[in-house]
């Protein structure tokens, strides 16, 4: 370990372009499971397309990045009757080398964070994921327990579309990105992050899809509506990653085809269906009486701050989050 408690040698500042090669290595270097591609999405328009040049912040030791971090600008968009977007500071990519580590860098760089947010005069919250809320609490941030998984134990074998066509997302992501746009846009859940632009949905949302080879099916009867199976080729492991839908009618739709579409991947070997998230437009005992037996996992590890929101608000935004009507899915951040 580098002792820096006996020097004052430690620069804290922004990272600035030419310096984020070094921020990237640093990144790749601690998070050593990252998939290519995954931090250089930060600094581009197509990825991040709000970023400003101060949001990467770092910490210098002799001229070396031992330590960094990562506010991305995210819009949380409601569904409340006027449709309130409010701004996210999603806290990213906060690593240390090793040698530098428990020594306080990094909070302090989250401390320079919280400030250049509430300076701003421009952030409402934060949210970030982490397995050390210890390290976030201190400086604000609430842990929440969250219903992230849902295990079904499906009883509804009614085939109610036929002929269904699914489509691999990183063809669909290129030719109907707008069509996808829309139907996540104006049949939201409580709070969502916004994938505004396409540009950002195909870049950012898209990579995520495309890295698990998920597919995608489109419900076009009337009203629209889609459906997205997550590690389609992995039948041990394939479940339903996300849906958008406008009412009742069109997810218990959407679900049909898709646990047809599970089962017969895995030739029918269990009935049990793994779901990222709870129901849309349904009550836990409302999608139980139609669709089986569900078990719920919950996850600990998303935390939320408040910047400049109301009181009221905040709490709202907390209740949505800890009873699932909200979502939180990591490929809209991180």
């Amino acid at each position: 370990m580098v002792d820096t408690n006996e020097d004052s040698s430690i620069i804290y500042r922004s990272i600035k372009q030419d310096e984020h090669d070094q921020a990237l290595n640093l990144w790749y270097s601690v998070f050593e499971e990252a998939k290519p591609g995954c931090f250089e999405r930060d600094f581009t328009n197509e990825g991040s397309p709000t970023r400003e040049e101060d949001d990467t912040i770092g910490a210098w030791h002799n001229g070396k990045l031992v330590s960094a971090i990562h506010i991305r600008r995210v819009q949380l968009q409601s569904r409340d009757e006027n449709n309130v977007k409010y701004l996210c500071g999603g806290m990213s990519n906060v690593a240390t080398l090793p040698d530098y580590r428990n020594q306080g860098i990094s909070r302090n760089l989250l401390r320079m964070g919280i400030k250049q947010m509430e300076k701003e005069n421009k952030f409402d919250l934060s949210i970030l994921g982490t397995g050390i809320c210890k390290h976030y609490s201190v400086l604000g941030w609430e842990q929440m327990n969250v219903p992230t998984v849902m295990i079904i134990e499906w009883k509804n074998f009614d085939k109610i579309i036929d002929n269904t066509q699914w489509y691999a997302t990183s063809e669909i992501i290129h030719r109907e990105k707008q069509l996808l746009l829309d139907i996540y846009t104006k049949s939201p859940r409580e709070y969502q992050f916004d994938r505004s632009s396409s540009t950002f949905l195909e870049h950012f949302v898209g990579w995520n899809w495309q890295l698990e080879k998920d597919i995608i099916y489109i419900y076009r009867e009337n009203q629209l509506g889609y459906i997205v199976i997550g590690k389609a080729e992995d039948i041990d492991n394939i479940y339903i990653s996300e849906w958008r839908a406008p009412n009742v009618d069109v997810e218990q739709k959407l679900f049909s085809v898709a646990v047809q579409e599970i089962q017969r991947r895995q030739k029918q070997q269990t009935n049990n269906i793994r779901v990222h998230g709870l129901p849309q437009h349904m009550t836990l005992n409302e999608f139980e009486q139609w669709a089986g037996k569900i078990n719920i996992e919950y996850e600990n590890d998303m935390m939320i701050r408040n910047v400049q929101l109301p009181h009221e608000i905040f709490e709202k935004m907390k209740f949505a989050y800890s009873n699932g009507s909200a979502t939180f899915w990591q490929g809209d951040m991180f």
